[in-house]
């Protein structure tokens, strides 16, 4: 392809090239007056990654004792749920339910409200949703309206999983509770940097106010989430000791009674079968303070690893009201439609070379 045969066409069909630029232009600027504004409000957390070894020895102290060598304790101080892990706490069921019905006051909506009374009245419409609705959305609109006739009762309007009927245990939402569900998690993002173990919270709405409140939520609800599954661990060793204590107290304060009780009935002892016993009730006695006194240790110890085990997250990044819009992005979209309204131009040039030989 000579270059100059191209400048040549380019300058005979100078207007068109330059109106096929123009209007890639404009429909950008269309796309940006008409897409609502979105804020990202995000904050910015470090957790603490401890190691410690288990109990005190507490597994070989438990094997020694009858009836719990079976138990395993395991080790204890390692994190119980990795950072990979995190995004999948987000974007599970169970969060976004209390994520959709998590609710707060601001004065700027002059009510209380939650993300679902948000979009209901406050969120901007958005043209190109309603758009795609009714243009290659309508078919599917048409077949979905004609399949719930006569089944509202079957398929009624979105519950938001508040009323959700529950069948055999399992929850049963309708069509419309899962694309608000899958929408929801569109909105949330938890991500984490393996190099430096920084989780990014974040959270995308049309409203500045909203993404903050909600970001603060999300991080709320993720620190609290892997702290309690932390906690349940350690939470299970000390019922298992708790239980396995007050039985050993039971038989302590049983021999002892028994051991106080022969002492008492035989003041004067010099049987050699009335010695005998009363070794074999003061050997049981030594053998129950002993185990009794060093599993109410090893509780107390368990007890204090319990506080110890409450992971710590610092924030390095607290949630902010943000002021700059994250989308859409005006520069980039004006940008990638000038280019491909340039390329499209060159294109046009292109085809028309060979018409005018």
């Amino acid at each position: 392809m000579d270059f100059n045969l191209f400048l040549k066409h380019l300058e005979r069909n100078k207007f068109q090239a330059l109106a096929i630029i123009i209007a890639f232009a404009v429909l950008g600027v269309i796309y940006i007056i008409f897409t609502p504004k979105s804020y990202r409000a995000e904050t910015l957390l470090l957790p603490e990654s401890k190691s410690s070894s288990s109990l005190g020895g507490l597994g070989q102290i438990a094997s020694s004792i009858p009836g719990l060598g079976s138990f395993s304790l395991g080790a204890s101080g390692s994190d119980a749920i990795r950072p990979s892990l995190y995004p999948s706490i987000v974007q599970s069921t169970p969060f976004v339910r209390e994520f959709v019905d998590y609710t707060f006051y601001h004065p700027d909506f002059k009510d209380s409200v939650n993300l679902t009374s948000y979009g209901q009245n406050y969120a901007p419409t958005n043209p190109w949703s309603v758009l795609k609705k009714y243009t290659i959305g309508l078919p599917g609109e048409i077949i979905s309206a004609v399949r719930n006739i006569g089944n509202e009762e079957e398929n009624p309007p979105s519950t938001i999983f508040d009323k959700v009927k529950k069948e055999k245990g399992f929850y049963r939402p309708t069509v419309g509770d899962f694309k608000y569900l899958n929408a929801i998690k569109e909105i949330v993002s938890v991500t984490v940097d393996k190099s430096t173990g920084i989780i990014r919270v974040s959270v995308q709405t049309t409203n500045p106010v909203l993404s903050a409140y909600l970001t603060e939520f999300t991080k709320n609800y993720l620190v609290s989430y892997v702290t309690k599954y932390r906690q349940d661990k350690q939470i299970q060793q000390v019922d298992f000791l708790t239980a396995r204590n007050k039985e050993l107290e039971q038989k302590f304060l049983e021999d002892q009674s028994r051991l106080a009780s022969f002492k008492e009935k035989n003041l004067d002892i010099r049987s050699p079968y009335l010695q005998n016993q009363l070794e074999n009730l003061s050997s049981q006695y030594e053998l129950s303070k002993s185990l009794y006194f060093t599993v109410n240790s090893q509780l107390e110890q368990a007890k204090i690893k319990l506080n110890e085990e409450t992971p710590i997250f610092a924030e390095i990044e607290p949630v902010s009201i943000p002021a700059i819009k994250s989308k859409p992005q005006t520069m980039l979209v004006l940008f990638l439609m000038g280019s491909l309204g340039v390329l499209t131009a060159a294109l046009f040039v292109l085809i028309k070379i060979p018409k005018q030989k």
